[in-house]
């Protein structure tokens, strides 16, 4: 294994439990355990490998060879003990905004926020609110003629009252208040412009496993074909040595298992099977030594391991059922496994299948290809999983529902296996028909390729999308928006993302449940529409109160009079966003457009209510006898201040 050179000057690292500031190569190791979850989110702590010594001609890859590779924002748990150069050793390959978490931090940073409706109308309110501005100061200068200082300042006070000062606290306030709520619930929120735009939210997409089910897996059987069968059902020797061979796991300092938890599951359920130090494995007394290993790829869903057993080598896959069915001899594969399999899906059975071959090749360890042992194969059986849904995801789904939001499942897991979950969930009717495109996953992919306008018509009607890695998850989110390793690309790219999580998935996803209830989705969207509502009440209580005191101190200046000096808006705007939010999510969201004809219909309407009165009280004012206008004694008109103050007229 080869380094290659960007410029920098790495460096040799001796390996030692605590926190990780830079990307690493392992060079060399006995045992390494890393916790990951300040980087990805993974819950469990990660096994790591050193580099393929085997393969002098290859070149470092930090995607191909991430079981070999330490990230930066990381936690070593575990590693060796030696000092000095006889001690776990690394090589430094990236530092600085460079590294994965570097990377991840600079997408935050430099995250570009979805633009909403009232971001592009706030613009044409400012613009005409400054032409009313402009306009009614040239008239209030006008009409204090012949006093220029003193017209000017009474105009500016008139700009004051056009364009309120107090405005842009409308679409603060309530934001603040509402984000603050949400956190005494255990929910924190890093970016509050979404709590808006959470008011609009008219769909809701879910990760399966660890949103809707619970976090891990239960084992429930292995099988020569795709027969669920049951934990007691004796499991067939190939595919018993199969399971114990065919895997990441790896011992910690304290003996315990660590690694993905199907794996886990799975070794758990072979009695006789027991992992060694060196990662080779004892099953019934008999030693099976491991010669090489290929970690899971997310294109091909497949891992796989050569090992010695019995004097010979076998080759061990495991992966997807459709994977390996694609990679096994025809007639090795049972005839119904499809409909099998399919039937497993049907009750929500999470899959995984196993084949095996004997390598017979010349080739040495290091030159032996992923691409060379995975074909050809003898299928042995599959293994099956269960995720239990959680206990408040069919409450938080009927919500939903009442509050007119519709809900989709995004998961890796079978589509098959995600309609058992929708319909156990409430997302699909328990007796409704579906439509399931098991080979629409290419056609899918080249409509969001070539036609995205198609993709995200075909995306809003559809209720699960299955085997999605990632990049996936994010194309998938981004065919709902108007514009056009693990889900924190998909909760970036989302209006509002909500992390069940208190990892670095949280610095990507505006919302973060710590508790990690789902039942925070739908405590969101309550405050969202309540922050939205308030706000929208605050924006035309503040922009009514100005334009009425804008008319009455144009009045005012054409009668030489002015206002009492104790009249303040504050006490009404700043208790409007105390509102709270309501129970239950209601049928209807609140508008968020501030030219709507909803907001400026009840703005306008108010105003006019005022205009018609105050209209009235002129023409009755004129029809008076002892009525005279604009005529007084004095010189100078400022001094008329007075006249609008009834202890200083009655004095």
């Amino acid at each position: 294994m080869s380094l290659t050179s960007n410029g920098s000057f790495p460096s040799s690292v001796r390996l030692s439990p605590g926190y990780v500031n830079f990307d690493m190569a392992i060079l060399r190791s006995d045992h390494i355990v890393v916790d990951e979850a300040g980087l990805t989110g993974e819950v469990n702590p990660i096994a790591k490998i050193p580099l393929d010594s085997l393969s002098p001609g290859a070149i470092y890859n930090q995607t191909t060879n991430k079981a070999s590779t330490i990230f930066a924002g990381t936690t070593i748990l575990e590693c060796g003990n030696s000092e000095g150069l006889d001690g776990d050793l690394a090589i430094v390959t990236q530092t600085g905004s460079f590294t994965a978490k570097g990377e991840l931090l600079s997408d935050v940073l430099s995250y570009e926020r979805h633009l909403y409706k009232f971001d592009r109308e706030i613009k044409l309110v400012l613009l005409i609110l400054i032409v009313e501005a402009i306009i009614l100061v040239a008239i209030t200068v006008r009409i204090i003629e012949g006093h220029r200082a003193y017209s000017w300042f009474y105009g500016m006070f008139v700009l004051g009252t056009v364009i309120p000062p107090l405005l842009p606290t409308a679409f603060v306030v309530s934001v603040g208040i509402s984000t603050k709520r949400l956190q005494e619930k255990r929910i924190t929120c890093t970016d509050p412009t979404c709590c808006l735009a959470a008011g609009k939210v008219n769909r809701a997409l879910f990760d399966k496993t660890g949103t809707l089910t619970e976090q891990g897996l239960k084992f429930v059987s292995a099988q020569e074909d795709s027969d669920i069968g049951s934990s007691e059902s004796e499991m067939p020797p190939l595919l018993q040595l199969g399971l114990a061979v065919c895997h990441t796991l790896t011992l910690s300092e304290s003996g315990d298992l660590i690694g993905p938890n199907v794996d886990r599951e799975a070794f758990g359920a072979i009695s006789s099977a027991m992992l060694l130090a060196n990662g080779d494995v004892s099953l019934g007394g008999v030693i099976i030594k491991s010669l090489k290993r290929f970690d899971f790829d997310h294109h091909s869903t497949t891992q796989s391991v050569i090992v010695e057993y019995g004097g010979e080598k076998f080759v061990f896959v495991k992966g997807s059922p459709e994977a390996i069915s694609s990679l096994c001899d025809p007639s090795s594969i049972p005839t119904d496994f499809e409909a099998k399999a399919r039937n497993a899906a049907r009750n929500g059975m999470y899959q995984l299948a196993i084949a095996r071959s004997v390598y017979k090749g010349s080739k040495d360890l290091n030159e032996i290809q992923r691409s060379e042992i995975e074909k050809e194969l003898i299928f042995c059986g599959s293994v099956h999983f269960q995720n239990q849904l959680k206990q408040e995801a069919t409450e938080v789904i009927s919500e939903l529902k009442g509050g007119n939001v519709e809900s989709a499942i995004v998961t890796g897991d079978s589509v098959l296996t995600g309609v058992f979950v929708a319909k156990k969930a409430g997302i699909i009717p328990p007796k409704k028909n579906v439509v399931v495109g098991m080979t629409i996953r290419d056609v899918f992919e080249h409509l969001l390729n070539n036609d995205p306008e198609s993709a995200g018509a075909l995306s809003k009607h559809t209720a699960v999308f299955g085997r999605c890695n990632p990049v996936h998850k994010v194309r998938i989110v981004s065919t709902f928006i108007e514009k056009g390793g693990n889900d924190c690309g998909a909760l970036s790219a989302a209006h509002v993302g909500v992390a069940l999580s208190n990892t670095e998935a949280s610095i990507v996803a505006p919302f973060t449940s710590i508790d990690k209830k789902i039942t925070a989705v739908t405590e969101i969207l309550r405050e969202g529409r309540c922050a939205l509502a308030s706000t929208l009440a605050s924006y035309k209580y503040m922009l009514m109160y100005g334009q009425v005191e804008t008319i009455n101190q144009v009045a005012n200046a054409y009668f030489n009079s002015d206002f009492g000096e104790w009249c303040w808006p504050i006490t009404m705007a700043f208790s409007l966003p105390l509102s709270k939010a309501a129970s239950k999510l209601g049928s209807k969201r609140p508008t968020s457009s501030i030219l709507g004809a909803h907001t400026v219909s009840s703005a306008c309407g108010v105003l006019g209510i005022h205009f018609f009165f105050l209209a009235m009280a002129f023409v009755l004012l004129y029809q008076q006898d002892w009525f005279q206008c604009r005529k007084w004694d004095g010189q100078d008109i400022s001094l008329e201040y007075g006249l609008g103050d009834n202890y200083e007229v009655t004095r």
